[in-house]
């Protein structure tokens, strides 16, 4: 194979092709020293791998990581080896040395950098932006404000400077690494409908104006990875991701510009977030559960290609005769969802996942509640929540602490909620990384509540997103089914057929897409 070539490996192998020995830098995220990058993602059970071509470690565990972003900024310590940054759901950015970083488990001792980071919907890893030689980094809040953080060169980070608004316009945020060779760190930013504008930074933290790129394939990649020296050269990189999850290799010109895509390799659909990616990071919930009329419950996980795998039994003790069931977007830190289960007869909420067994109550509950929804952190904490709606339509906030093991006490968010035939919540509709609420009424209509990340007034005012939705017998939500960080839809109507979704990242959704024609009449829930 000649160097600085591309191939299409097997499915999941990453392929390292070095192309130029002379590259005096190392490669930014090199761990094993061969003088190009390495890829690092967190995949649908939450663990963190390192693949480096020709192997692949599990560096942390889900239940250890709790990593909902991660990053490969380069040498954050100045001791020559490559590191590693984690965001938890709960705002916690981390700081892994990377000299273990070929040990299973060797990432798993961190220390905390700083805390409150759920503030940001994104954070990125531009490299050097005032010159002086160590990493930087970058965060956007949900509103679009983005700040600088300049590094220290110990790991840890100054205070945020603030660059500019707006930023909430951009669907992808790639830390670049320096594209042009001035030795300062760039952006780029692509638009929800596939435009790419690059932004060559300048010394002290400030960019140019922005220059849209030439290509016109932006909008088929789900996540795009920068920061990267994928072939060896000396020059930054692009890889991408597209929805059949198939990476794509971008060279970098060494100009701000790339050359012409070639396949890089396949089977990539079950990463669930590159290091270096640009999108919002989704967290919580990685596919439904569905409940036989007998109260046997199965389990699918996405694919991350828009469709579901096989049903895995997960038990067969919840008649919906005795139990209401939901399946709520990760009540721990981990980033695994968890069934919640409430009795009809004493209103109780519980978890019978494992680790709750031995006190599974989460609380009392009430015996008028009709429905339960687990959308995700709805108070701006990072922490999972949950909804609860009565009879009469009052609806109740439960605040998660990031156990699994109990909930605040009901707060009443509002009433007029008996109006909505269905409620749905499992992430990020609209693109801010805040958890949103779909509701369908009575008469097909379906709206969405957009999340706020307040605890006082979680959902902003209702924003109609269209009608005939009556045609569907079930709509539920499997979080982000293809990859893009963004929550997805699906739907199955009287004759089984079942539908997908995409959502847009700007509170509406793609043409739904037939996944099935028949074979999903058998549920009495999707959830």
């Amino acid at each position: 194979m000649l160097a600085g070539t591309a191939a299409v490996l097997a499915a999941g192998v990453f392929a390292v092709l070095p192309g130029d020995a002379d590259a005096i830098n190392p490669a930014r995220g090199d761990f094993d020293g061969d003088g190009t990058s390495d890829l690092v993602y967190r995949n649908v059970e939450g663990r963190l791998y390192i693949n480096t071509g020709p192997a692949e470690t599990m560096v942390v565990d889900a239940d250890v990581a709790k990593v909902k972003d991660v990053l490969t900024p380069g040498d954050l310590d100045s001791d020559g080896v490559q590191d590693v940054l984690t965001l938890s759901s709960s705002g916690v950015l981390s700081f892994h040395p990377g000299i273990y970083a070929r040990v299973p488990g060797g990432l798993g001792s961190r220390r905390t950098v700083a805390t409150g980071w759920q503030a940001y919907n994104k954070v990125a890893a531009p490299g050097d932006m005032n010159a002086d030689g160590k990493a930087d980094l970058l965060a956007r809040t949900p509103t679009g404000t983005l700040y600088y953080y300049p590094g220290k060169g110990t790991g840890a980070f100054g205070s945020r400077v603030k660059i500019g608004t707006g930023w909430q316009q951009y669907d992808e945020l790639i830390g670049a690494g320096d594209l042009n060779g001035d030795g300062v760190g760039d952006l780029l930013a692509r638009t929800p409908a596939g435009a790419l504008y690059r932004y060559l930074g300048k010394k002290g933290g400030t960019f140019s104006a922005k220059v849209k790129d030439s290509k016109t394939e932006w909008a088929s990649y789900n996540q795009i990875i920068g920061g990267g020296d994928w072939d060896g050269n000396g020059k930054t990189d692009l890889l991408a991701r597209d929805f059949s999850g198939n990476l794509w290799f971008y060279a970098g010109n060494g100009n701000g510009t790339f050359g012409t895509r070639s396949p890089r390799s396949k089977g990539w659909g079950k990463a669930t977030q590159f290091a270096g990616a640009g999108n919002n990071p989704h967290f919580g919930k990685f596919g439904i559960m569905g409940r036989t009329s007998a109260g046997n419950v199965y389990s699918y996980e996405v694919t991350g290609t828009g469709t579901l795998t096989g049903k895995l039994l997960v038990g067969g003790a919840w008649p919906s005769s005795s139990t209401r069931l939901a399946y709520a977007s990760a009540l721990r830190e981990n980033g695994l969802a968890d069934l919640v289960v409430q009795s009809v007869s004493s209103g109780k909420l519980t978890n019978p996942a494992f680790y709750a067994l031995a006190d599974p109550l989460l609380a009392a509950g009430s015996t008028s509640y009709r429905r339960i929804v687990g959308p995700g952190d709805l108070t701006g904490d990072g922490k999972g929540d949950l909804l609860a709606v009565t009879s009469t339509g009052t609806l109740y906030l439960y605040a998660g602490n990031a156990s699994g093991m109990s909930v605040a006490g009901a707060v009443k968010l509002g009433t007029g909620w008996q109006q909505y035939n269905a409620l749905v919540g499992a992430g990020d509709f609209t693109g801010d990384g805040r958890p949103d609420l779909l509701a369908r009424d009575t008469s097909g209509t379906l709206w969405r509540y957009a999340g706020t990340g307040s605890a006082s007034a979680p959902f902003s005012a209702r924003v109609k997103i269209g009608t005939g939705w009556q045609q569907y017998s079930k709509l539920f939500s499997p979080g982000d089914a293809n990859g893009d960080g963004k929550a997805d839809l699906m739907a199955t109507n009287s004759s089984g057929a079942l539908y997908f979704y995409a959502a847009t990242g700007t509170g509406t959704f793609k043409s739904r897409v037939a996944k099935a024609t028949s074979g999903w009449t058998g549920w009495a829930d999707l959830l």
